[in-house]
């Protein structure tokens, strides 16, 4: 019975990760979560970008988001997001309200010759 406590704590925290705050270029990081159980990819996403809230602010500038990810609970997939973001300072001209897109998993180009 122990060991299938143990096995069963540590299925529980490998479902979880937490990428913390990466460096991506300069002043611009990402951040990805995923958590299995009763959650939901929006739930996922508030909570990467409470992290890139903080983390910018903790350094003194302001968040510019500047893509975000997610999926949903379905079969097989566990609910994750992904934001990638920019800390700015308060008067730098790149600050503005930011225009967040989904971003396509598929691009279809017309390349006419």
């Amino acid at each position: 019975m122990r060991y299938f406590i143990g096995f069963f704590v540590t299925l529980l925290l490998a479902a979880c990760a937490n990428s913390g705050v990466v460096s991506i270029g300069p002043d611009t990081y990402m951040i990805a979560n995923s958590e299995w159980g009763f959650t939901s990819g929006g739930i996922q996403k508030a909570k990467v970008m409470k992290q890139a809230s903080n983390y910018c602010k903790s350094i003194g500038k302001e968040i510019l988001p500047i893509s975000t990810k997610q999926n949903g609970v379905s079969w097989g997939k566990i609910p994750a997001a992904e934001v990638e973001f920019r800390c700015l300072s308060e008067d730098d001209p790149e600050l503005r309200r930011p225009l967040l897109q989904p971003v396509p998993s598929v691009v279809i180009e017309n390349r006419i010759q």
